[in-house]
């Protein structure tokens, strides 16, 4: 692993350590010895561990580039996420195993979040996340040395719900538009992003003993403008996600 993935990690870890503080309105801590306890935790409290299938579409939007240098693909993507109420990560990768035939592909993402509840009601919970976003995607050719690798720093907020539907159901959705910086290895500042990611899971509680399926969706879209034109490309998704929750 070169320096430049090794920093990248090392910021990332920063994340982790941040996790142990209390960032969530709604992060709480529940004895296992009280089975009653657990099954009755707070709306936004589980986290979420999936895997999913996701259909990439990665545009060029610059000029002056020549075909054989440019890295559009819309392909599938394998995706692994973790998703708890104070901090979310995400890996993705995709290749030959995933049916691209001309790029590989890698992402992988940590957002600490914070929820602020503005409406509390019994089964519902409305609230303003915050959120610090750091980011890395490579995209690379296969047959030549043609690589799109950029790491980035957002900020952002929006909206968030949870909600009970009934004894069986629960719904979390959330959704925000987010804005910051992009920049490639031994650069501060390469360019902008602008990001809005919206994702839902349905909670079947109670499915695994006492823990719940997952059934997810997460779209994302991502406008780089980075270094004039040269990485000027567009990126949207839609991942759809299985996993579980406890």
């Amino acid at each position: 692993m070169n320096t430049y993935f090794t920093t990248f990690f090392r910021k990332l870890s920063i994340l982790f350590i941040l996790l142990l503080l209390p960032l969530s309105a709604f992060a709480q801590m529940f004895s296992i010895d009280d089975p009653e306890q657990r099954r009755d935790r707070p709306l936004g409290s589980l986290t979420i561990l999936s895997a999913g299938w996701e259909l990439g579409d990665y545009s060029y939007k610059g000029t002056g580039i020549d075909a054989d240098q440019r890295l559009d693909f819309t392909e599938s993507i394998i995706r692994l996420r973790l998703d708890s109420p104070g901090l979310d990560v995400s890996l993705a990768f995709g290749g030959a195993f995933t049916g691209m035939n001309d790029n590989s592909y890698f992402n992988v993402y940590g957002r600490l979040l914070n929820i602020f509840p503005i409406k509390r009601e019994q089964g519902m919970i409305i609230g303003l996340p915050i959120q610090i976003t750091t980011d890395l995607k490579q995209v690379r050719r296969n047959d030549n040395d043609t690589e799109f690798q950029q790491s980035s720093l957002i900020v952002g907020s929006g909206l968030y719900a949870a909600m009970r539907l009934n004894q069986r159901f629960s719904l979390i959705a959330v959704a925000t538009p987010n804005f910051g910086f992009s920049f490639s290895q031994g650069s501060l500042f390469g360019g902008s992003l602008f990001r809005t990611d919206a994702k839902t899971n349905l909670l079947i509680n109670n499915f695994f003993g006492q823990n719940a399926l997952s059934i997810g969706y997460q779209f994302d879209y991502r406008v780089y403008r980075v270094d004039g034109d040269l990485y000027d490309y567009n990126y949207l998704s839609h991942l759809f996600t299985i996993g579980i929750g406890f």
